[in-house]
């Protein structure tokens, strides 16, 4: 019997049946022939090479020492095998497709890798560019600067309003005034670039002898600058907005030049004597149009002021100056706040920064705004106001009215603009009926919601009972109520707003104003039926809007 295990090499006692190394059973040995000793499998007489797995062979010459099994030799080094041996298997590859696979991975590892440390070079290159930008415009007290540079905004030139230059017979006309009068109402918009344009109302409702009453609901995204730092329980994730209202003397009116940098604070009822607010008194007008400059002062902006002493209480010393440092700071904080948690109504203390107020051209520009609702144009004349203090300039666009010189816009190149879009005042005859009577359709521009929402605001409520009213002295008309939007805010999201909103003007009708649902039927639009360009905040306020369409 063979004195070696056939499987593992293994030597074998003499009559031992089993290899107690891997436990084969044991062969019996053939003269000239025996097992591969790698694979098991049968060796041909005089072969030097296992047939099956091209391993040396090892026989059982000498029972006292065992041969051990030959390593695989590859495929390079392997001699040829006899013809009528079977087929030898290739040798395994060194780069199997496992191994190829762990060999990419750690690349594309080792590139991300890479990528992910250049962009957090990148990152951090524009943190650092960020907090530099911030501590700049810190340093020089630009709080509008300092926002920007939160933002990631690029503090770049912004363009000026590029509105025509307006005809003499405009200038001319009495289409071109505005009545200071109970129930004026004016629509003042500003622009937020990323979540759209949103809207203040304010309405004068009184007018004695003495002075002019302006009720404000002042609209702003929720967390812009003066929004976010005097908020109080803001439930609308979208919009902040302040009621108040304002007292101006008519003495004021006539020949002040001074205004403050606010108009009212939240819940309060304010009187700044000696200032103006939303116009220019008539007597600085008509220095304009004489001598084409006047000397004018206007108040610091409210949150310039704070910041000023918060870098004073920063960097106060200890003892009694850090108190009063601080104290100071507390107060001009505390001057913001709503009414009951401070009801001091007199001024802001904002520092008067005084300049000159200088006429651009001779000529005047025509301003494009809606007037009940139907597109016109006013005159306006175009104003810098520069000061010593300050390297930034202002621009104003004020209505060439002796009698009302209203503030149509402000504009800066920090800050873009801002202007009235819309102006309102009781007419004799219904022109929404006439419409309705005559076309079929009209457009609604006086009805108001809440900035990206359905919500309809409290000044609204007097068009729905016009409408109502309409649709009672119509029994036998039914309206479609249809819903539009400019175009900020992408397609789906202003289709869907749209519907929302002609939805909720139905809904009031119905429940406030008793009027059968089954006459009303509702529509949304979205940003698809544009009547003006969305590029300017006239264009688009005129966009916004709600269509009735006799049915």
């Amino acid at each position: 019997m063979g004195n070696i295990c056939v499987k593992c090499g293994a030597s074998l006692a003499e009559g031992q049946a089993f290899c107690v190394s891997c436990g084969t059973r044991r062969e019996p040995a053939a003269t000239g022939s025996g097992h591969c000793v790698s694979c098991g499998g049968p060796l041909g007489p005089g072969s030097s090479f296992c047939t099956k797995c091209g391993a040396r062979t090892v026989r059982a010459a000498d029972p006292a020492q065992p041969a051990p099994p030959a390593p695989v030799q590859p495929a390079s080094a392997a001699p040829a095998v006899q013809a009528s041996a079977a087929p030898v298997p290739a040798a395994r590859q060194p780069h199997s497709l496992l191994f190829k696979l762990f060999i990419m991975v750690a690349i594309l590892f080792v590139v991300g890798g890479l990528a992910l440390a250049g962009g957090v070079v990148y990152l951090g290159f524009r943190a650092k560019q960020k907090v530099e930008a911030v501590q700049q415009a810190y340093k020089h007290d630009d709080l509008t600067g300092m926002i920007n540079a939160l933002k990631g905004q690029d503090d770049k030139p912004q363009p000026l309003p590029n509105w025509k230059a307006a005809s003499a017979d405009l200038v001319s006309s009495s289409g071109g005034k505005v009545p200071l009068r109970e129930s004026l109402k004016l629509i003042h918009a500003g622009s937020d670039v990323l979540r759209g344009d949103y809207e203040s109302i304010y309405t004068v409702d009184r007018v004695t002898n003495q002075l002019v009453h302006i009720h404000a609901s002042q609209e702003f995204p929720n967390g812009d600058t003066l929004a976010k730092m005097l908020s109080q329980g803001i439930k609308n994730e979208d919009s902040h907005r302040i009621e108040c209202g304002r007292t101006i003397l008519v003495a004021d009116i006539e020949s002040s030049a001074e205004t403050d940098g606010y108009f009212c604070r939240e819940k309060r009822e304010e009187k700044h004597p000696g200032t103006t607010a939303m116009s220019l008194s008539k007597k600085t007008l008509e220095q304009l149009k004489s001598t084409g400059q006047t000397e004018f002062t206007l108040h610091e902006d409210p949150l310039k002021t704070v910041l000023k002493s918060f870098k004073n209480a920063m960097n106060s010393g200890s003892g009694a100056s850090q108190d009063a440092a601080s104290a100071d700071l507390l107060k001009k904080i505390m001057n913001f706040a709503p009414a009951g948690y401070n009801d001091d109504t007199q001024s802001v203390e904002t520092p008067a920064i005084k300049g000159t107020l200088s006429r651009v051209g001779t000529t005047d520009m025509a301003f494009p705004v809606l007037i009940n609702d139907q597109p016109a144009q006013v005159p306006v004349m175009h104003l810098v106001l520069k000061s010593p203090e300050s390297d930034k300039e202002g621009h104003l666009y004020v209505l060439d009215d002796a009698d009302n010189p209203l503030i149509m816009a402000v504009a800066s190149a920090t800050e873009g603009h801002e202007q009235i879009i819309k102006i309102y005042w009781p007419v004799p005859k219904n022109d929404l009926e006439e419409e309705l009577e005559k076309t079929g359709r009209a457009k609604v521009y006086d009805i108001y919601f809440d900035f990206r929402s359905d919500s309809m605001r409290p000044e609204s409520r007097k068009i729905v009972g016009q409408i109502a009213m309409i649709m009672r002295d119509h029994p036998d008309w039914k309206l479609s109520i249809e819903g539009h939007t400019d175009n900020i805010g992408g397609d789906a999201y202003n289709l869907d707003l749209s519907k929302r909103r002609a939805a909720n003007v139905k809904e009031s009708l119905v429940k406030s104003f008793s009027i059968e649902p089954d006459r009303l039927t509702t529509a949304g639009f979205g940003a698809s039926s544009p009547v003006d360009t969305n590029d300017t905040i006239e264009g688009r306020a005129r966009n916004r809007r709600v269509e009735l369409s006799r049915q």
